[in-house]
C-alpha cells in the first residue's frame, strides 16, 4: 500500500472518531418537581346530640274519660319486610276500662292493636267486595299508654319482633274531623319493627 493511501485512511479514521466523540448523549433535564400542595384539613362531622331515651313503657294505662275510638291510617305506606301496616285501632273508653281490669273481650283483641298484612300472600275480597290479603298479623300490646296527648304502644310478634309506636295526638284536629271537618293529620309518630323505625302522620276513620 502506498504512503499516500495510508495517510488518507488514517485521516478518515481520525475524523470518524472525532465525530463520534461529539455525539455523546445529553442527559435529559429532569422535570421540575411540582410544588407541594398543602394537605386538606380533615373535617369532622358536626356532633349530633343524641335524643334522650324514652322512658320504658310498662303496664296498661288509659286516661279516664278520653274517647279516641276509631281506626288510624298512615298517610304514607309503612312496611317492614313483607308486612305492611293496615291500621292502628283504638277501642272505646269502656273497652279500655275492662281490659285494664283484666276483663278480656277476646284473646285476639285489645283496645290498642296494630294490624299488618303480608303483601306476598294471596288477595281475596270480603262480602263488601273490598280486597284484602289472606295472611295478616295482629300485634297485641305488652304495654300501652293512651291519653289526650299521646298514644304509646309496645308489643311482640314472632315475625315482626319487638314492635313499638310512640306518637303525639292532636286532640283539636281529631275533634274537627269527628265533627265532619275535612281529613287532616291527627297523629304523628314513629313506628318501629324488625329493627327499623319509620316516622309517619296518621288520619282518623270512625268505621262503617
Amino acid at each position: 500500500m502506498s504512503k499516500r493511501l495510508l495517510f488518507a485512511t488514517a485521516a478518515v479514521l481520525a475524523g470518524t472518531l472525532a465525530l463520534a466523540s461529539c455525539k455523546k448523549p445529553v442527559p435529559e433535564a429532569s422535570a421540575p418537581a411540582a410544588p407541594a400542595q398543602p394537605a386538606a384539613p380533615i373535617t369532622q362531622p358536626d356532633p349530633v346530640e343524641p335524643a334522650p331515651p324514652a322512658a320504658p313503657l310498662t303496664g296498661f294505662f288509659h286516661q279516664p274519660g278520653v274517647n279516641l275510638f276509631g281506626y288510624y291510617f298512615a298517610k304514607a305506606p309503612i312496611q317492614f319486610g313483607n308486612f305492611k301496616l293496615r291500621e292502628l285501632h283504638l277501642g272505646t273508653a269502656e273497652e279500655f276500662a275492662s281490659y285494664e281490669k283484666g276483663q278480656r273481650i277476646s284473646p285476639n283483641y285489645a283496645p290498642v292493636m296494630l294490624e299488618f298484612d303480608d303483601v306476598t300472600s294471596p288477595r281475596r275480597e270480603n262480602e263488601l267486595g273490598q280486597p284484602y290479603h289472606e295472611v295478616s298479623r295482629r300485634v297485641l300490646p305488652t304495654a300501652y299508654r293512651v291519653t289526650a296527648e299521646e298514644v304509646r304502644f309496645h308489643g311482640r310478634d314472632e315475625m315482626l319482633g319487638e314492635v313499638s309506636f310512640n306518637s303525639r295526638l292532636d286532640a283539636k284536629a281529631l275533634e274537627r274531623v269527628r265533627a265532619g271537618g275535612a281529613e287532616e293529620t291527627v297523629l304523628t309518630g314513629t313506628l318501629a319493627a324488625m329493627g327499623q323505625k319509620l316516622n309517619r302522620a296518621f288520619v282518623w276513620f270512625g268505621g262503617d
